[in-house]
């Protein structure tokens, strides 16, 4: 048996290794997930995040195999899965420290946007752009509320490029104050420029740029609508992906799928891997548009999708890591080491709610703890939940937007996702030993 990721740290704490008893009849845990290479069959434990390798011979009887009862791949028959599950989160809640410190920084530069599209969440919010006397404040908020480790920060929006000058203000004024950062973006891409990469990479320390594809050129810039006219948007945007990978950033390729467009975007994943190859800085998947998550819209677009999940892997441009430890929260949102800054300065818990449902500001040290406890709260578990292979790794919050999406369909596509990632994780481990035998 080969381990490609070790048992997670909190868990080894919590619980360590199995006993293993004499005369019990073992079964996998509820929480593994099986996957064929041509190595053999991974397994990935959700709950203890481990993932290992099992040669042939050893997959011809895996119930019989000591390491895995040891590293609880195997349990008892009569095993209590979602007890041991819910024990496991409350120990290592209590083990780990409790934030206080802010590491995490969401950072909306403005609410404005250059692209005009019919689905997005944000329609009809009142353009709010950041101040230079904002963005300085905002850097000296960082500076005060940081911890030791590296800060992370996510530019958002709107479109965080229509206002890049105060991302050059805040990242100039954190250098200057000897604070290590990195950073990553959501953005259309479209006002990328050789230039601006060149600041992204060296002020910015942006690590990776999340861009939407809409679709194939006609469509793409249909749905864009951007308001710089006269320009083939969808060809710009391509180059400015081009112009980002060649300089080391990650681009992280979204398709927005909806009933009118699943249709090409067989053909758009196509056009991308001629284009850009098999790119280690290249990744993409796709999402249902906001507008049409309900279970029967999800239901429909299931097929399609999970073909077109098929191709993005095929193309090789998978490049999802797995959880290393035990996730003890879902998001920003019920995180205290993370925070939201909105244009004007408030504080908020999660880049959905940037108008309201806010608990301060920057320039006070007040804050609305029951806002703060109001995105913490866990919608009661389903009956679905105690078979759920996901379940170690899900907090289900009442007040997220995508809490209703958890359909049969949705945990197929997961499931499909996790064993990418699986594969994914496998070829990386190979691939630094060989790496390292070459050395």
């Amino acid at each position: 048996m080969k381990i490609i990721i070790p048992t997670a740290s909190l868990f080894e704490q919590t619980v360590g290794r199995q006993k293993r008893a004499d005369g019990q009849q073992y079964r996998l845990m509820t929480y593994v997930v099986q996957q064929l290479v041509d190595d053999g069959l991974l397994l990935y434990n959700t709950l203890t995040c481990s993932l290992v390798l099992l040669t042939p011979d050893e997959t011809a009887d895996i119930t019989t195999q000591r390491e895995l009862i040891d590293r609880w791949f195997l349990v008892p028959q009569e095993h209590d899965d979602l007890k041991l599950c819910r024990q496991v989160r409350q120990m290592a809640s209590l083990l780990k420290p409790s934030a206080n410190t802010i590491g995490d920084y969401t950072i909306l530069p403005t609410t404005g946007c250059n692209a005009r599209c019919f689905y997005c969440y944000e329609q009809g919010t009142k353009p709010v752009t950041m101040t230079a006397e904002t963005a300085d404040k905002v850097a000296r908020y960082i500076v005060k509320h940081r911890g030791d480790e590296k800060v992370k920060i996510s530019w958002f929006g709107g479109e965080p490029l229509v206002n890049a000058k105060v991302i050059d203000q805040i990242c100039t004024e954190l250098s200057q104050q000897g604070v290590p950062f990195r950073s990553s973006m959501i953005s259309n891409g479209y006002l990328m420029d050789a230039d601006m990469v060149e600041r992204a990479k060296d002020l910015w320390q942006l690590q990776w740029v999340q861009i939407t594809l809409d679709g194939t050129a006609q469509t793409y810039n249909r749905v864009k609508d951007y308001v710089n006219r006269g320009v083939n948007a969808f060809e710009r945007v391509l180059e400015n992906i081009g112009l980002l990978t060649a300089a080391g950033i990650r681009v992280e390729i979204r398709l927005n799928v909806g009933k009118h467009n699943i249709g090409e975007m067989s053909e758009l994943v196509e056009l991308l891997h001629q284009r850009f190859g098999t790119n280690e800085h290249l990744s993409i998947y796709s999402c249902v548009l906001y507008g049409e998550r309900s279970p029967e819209d999800i239901a429909e677009l299931f097929s399609q999708r999970m073909q077109l999940e098929q191709q993005i892997a095929k193309c090789g441009y998978c490049h999802q890591r797995l959880p290393k430890d035990i996730q003890l929260n879902q998001c920003m949102a019920d995180n205290d080491g993370s925070v939201v800054i909105a244009p004007d300065g408030h504080l908020g818990k999660c880049e959905h709610f940037f108008d309201r449902e806010l608990f301060g500001h920057i320039d006070s040290e007040e804050r609305d703890k029951a806002i703060i406890r109001k995105f913490k709260e866990l919608r009661a578990d389903s009956e679905s939940c105690a078979t759920c292979p996901f379940y170690p790794q899900c907090y289900r919050l009442e007040m997220c937007p995508t809490i209703e999406m958890c359909t049969l369909e949705m945990l197929q596509e997961g499931l499909h996702k996790m064993k990418e990632s699986m594969k994914y994780e496998c070829y990386l481990k190979n691939k630094n030993v060989k790496d390292n035998e070459n050395r």
